[in-house]
């Protein structure tokens, strides 16, 4: 047996050996392909922008943690009209994302319902829906919302609906047992209440900074992919990262897979937006102290940073309105996401403070790979050294991402929309209908973003 390298090793399978349920990388890869989550799709999938959002977002997050496969039930294969699968039969949005369209769904497999199917099956039955801005998911087709909703909630309710699954399958006792969303428009509000369904898109960001281009940049970069943008040429990303694709990023990035190992990253997501009729600019160095946006460059940024470092750098005068997202890094934290935005009464130095380093335990599958190096013939320093590198690495699930990505893009539309300015929103994917949020105090003065015109609804 041979370990996976910190380059190698799936971010999401890490959470099973770091928990104790596996004791390698090898076992950790056999529970996640024993699962198989099941997609049973309604014949009004053509008609409603949310749930094709929902529906490619289900697939493509899913298939990066159900290994055993993303099963596809279509009743109807209309051509899609949003985003990433625009101009493509749901069937081939289905093979481009990772899953596989199936004759039948089996009765002893979880299942999420989109669009109303007349009569999905599974071990367990969740329905993805939305209203407004507000996304989530309920035990049955009597509780959908009524409605139409903007694209970012099919994306929230998705992400939710693989998210509660997940946790199910793997032995979560209330996941998957229980209704639970967010409004994007009012995450203090209970999701389903009047005031959360929030105001019709007429205008979107156009102009701004993706900086960091890994699992939350490309959540970021997804989702405003699914954007219904009147006319795509007006939008232009400033793009910055100077990592490439390796093997690991798959697990949970969202536009890469295994044919982008090795190119870099802002070549990958240039090439993903670009194919939707966005422009690019291409930024290959690190995020330090001498970035600063120059002449005519967007002062509006999504931050997506694995390390405090680069988030206390987001002060100052460098840009007008900051939304930065952070995630959980450890197998119970992996659920969990913070977002502050920036200005706001507290500057990114403070909120992201500097933190002594402390000694870290190793979990016993690190210890007993290392007995069994040694006993190999291993020199101990050094397999006691890679062990550390390997239990350093951050454990991640692209749903969770997903989820983020939607409360971040929700930000800037609100600003377009004149909705509530909030400088912290948390979540925590145990608990979905409880997010935390707190109002911006101090949100400026800022710009406001570069914008462009929505299609109409229903266009």
């Amino acid at each position: 047996m041979t370990w996976a390298s910190a380059d190698t090793l799936h971010r999401t399978a890490k959470g099973l050996i770091d928990s104790g349920r596996a004791g390698s990388p090898e076992a950790a890869r056999r529970i996640l392909e024993s699962l198989v989550l099941q997609i049973a799709v309604g014949e009004h999938l053509g008609g409603d922008p949310a749930a094709q959002a929902a529906l490619t977002t289900i697939v493509n997050t899913g298939a990066r943690a159900f290994l055993g496969g993303v099963m596809v039930y279509l009743e109807d294969d209309p051509r899609l009209s949003v985003g990433w699968a625009a101009g493509m039969t749901a069937s081939e949005a289905v093979r481009r994302f990772g899953g596989h369209v199936a004759g039948r769904l089996r009765g002893d497999r979880p299942t999420l319902a989109v669009a109303a199917p007349a009569e999905p099956v599974g071990s367990l039955v969740l329905h993805p829906t939305w209203s407004g801005w507000a996304g989530g998911v309920v035990e049955s087709a009597g509780q959908l919302l009524s409605g139409t909703a903007i694209t970012p909630a099919g994306v929230m309710a998705g992400a939710l609906g693989v998210s509660e699954v997940f946790q199910h399958s793997l032995g979560a006792a209330v996941a998957g047992r229980r209704s639970a969303g967010i409004s994007l428009w009012r995450p203090d509000l209970p999701w389903r209440a009047p005031d959360a369904a929030g105001e019709p898109l007429q205008w979107l960001p156009a102009r701004l900074w993706l900086l960091g281009l890994g699992h939350l940049g490309q959540a970021y970069a997804w989702t405003l992919g699914m954007l219904p943008y009147a006319r795509p040429g007006d939008v232009q990303l400033f793009l910055v990262d100077f990592d490439r694709v390796i093997e690991a990023n798959i697990a949970t990035q969202l536009l890469v897979t295994s044919q982008h190992i090795g190119l870099r990253k802002t070549r990958a997501v240039a090439a993903a937006v670009e194919s939707l009729g966005f422009d690019t600019a291409i930024v290959e160095r690190a995020f330090d102290e001498q970035f600063q946006p120059a002449g005519d460059e967007p002062t509006i940024a999504l931050a997506g940073f694995d390390r405090p470092g680069p988030r206390r750098l987001l002060g100052g005068d460098r840009f007008g309105r900051v939304v930065d997202a952070g995630l959980g890094a450890g197998h119970v934290e992996y659920l969990d996401m913070l977002l502050h935005t920036f200005p706001s009464p507290e500057e990114p130095a403070d909120a992201f403070p500097s933190r002594p380093m402390t000694t870290r335990v190793l979990p016993p599958a690190y210890r007993t790979e290392i007995t069994r190096q040694v006993q190999a013939g291993a020199d101990e320093a050094a397999a006691r050294c890679g062990m550390f590198e390997l239990a350093g690495v951050t454990v991640g699930a692209a749903f969770v991402g997903a989820t983020a990505a939607a409360l971040a893009v929700a930000d800037l539309l609100r600003l377009l929309h004149g909705g509530n300015d909030y400088s912290i929103i948390g979540l925590d994917l145990r608990t979905p209908s409880e997010p935390q949020s707190v109002a911006n105090a101090a949100p400026g003065p800022y710009p406001a973003p570069a914008y462009t015109q929505a299609l109409p609804a229903g266009q």
